[in-house]
């Protein structure tokens, strides 16, 4: 088989499945890792795909970023199978971090309906009227200047704050995930929270549906660190896990 057409079934593969990896593109087409890396850095040239380590993945054009109450509305499902197996991390009287955003909210009714005793710091007004006064929960509310489109505080105050209070556990939902690219998102007033959170939690868990792997957003958040948890549905392709995992990726599913 000649390179091009090697090239175009790769392209194919990868438009398929959203990533490929050299291992099973040398077993398929029984040609050397050399020969697949070159056909890969030569589809990388002609903006066909984005190589990473292990393998290559599709190139993706920036999502748009939707209002909350838009986001609320999109894939409802996957977000309550993506906290379902959140829940699975965190233990009674666990202290937490819950980012704010449309996930927060499916989360945020996830933790009430599986504890009974948590502390939650948190910058989004939902988390708090969803949690604040049921059973033994504790809300820390982390106030400053308020984005009412987003539902939530942000600013030098809410960031003081968070920096004078320790969490075991943060959930971060960011907008992307991408292993070239990182953990991404869209709206700056937000973003410096959520780089707080980071630096606030002893365990750093990444919250995204299926649809936000390998997408990428306007603000790098953070590398796609192995030192991360990330969290998801089982809609994420089969792909995409194998070349997580071969990256040292750990990815929890429901």
């Amino acid at each position: 088989m000649f390179a091009n057409e090697r090239q175009k079934h790769i392209h194919s593969l990868i438009k398929q499945n959203g990533a490929v990896t050299t291992a099973e593109l040398t077993a398929q087409f029984g040609v050397s890792i050399e020969t697949i890396r070159k056909d890969l850095l030569a589809m990388e040239r002609d903006n066909l795909l984005q190589r990473v380590h292990g393998g290559a993945i599709s190139n993706k054009e920036m999502p748009l970023f939707h209002s909350l109450s838009a986001r609320i509305e999109e894939h409802v499902d996957l977000k309550r199978m993506l906290s379902r197996a959140a829940t699975g991390l965190i233990s009674e009287n666990d202290i937490i971090g819950v980012d704010a955003g449309s996930t927060a909210v499916i989360f945020a009714e996830a933790l009430k309906a599986s504890f009974s005793q948590l502390t939650v710091i948190t910058q989004s007004m939902d988390v708090l009227e969803i949690l604040n006064g049921y059973k033994g929960f504790k809300v820390i509310l982390c106030g400053g200047l308020y984005n009412a489109e987003e539902r939530a505080f942000y600013g030098p105050v809410t960031i003081n704050t968070m920096q004078n209070l320790h969490m075991q556990k943060a959930f971060i939902f960011p907008s992307a995930v991408s292993l070239k690219h990182g953990i991404a998102d869209f709206q700056e007033e937000m973003f410096a929270v959520q780089k707080q959170f980071l630096e606030s939690a002893d365990n750093i868990f990444i919250l995204a549906d299926s649809s936000k792997f390998e997408q990428t957003a306007l603000m790098k958040l953070d590398d796609m660190r192995t030192s991360y948890t990330y969290v998801t549905d089982h809609e994420l392709p089969g792909n995409l896990k194998k070349l997580y995992r071969e990256n040292n990726i750990t990815i929890i599913t429901e």
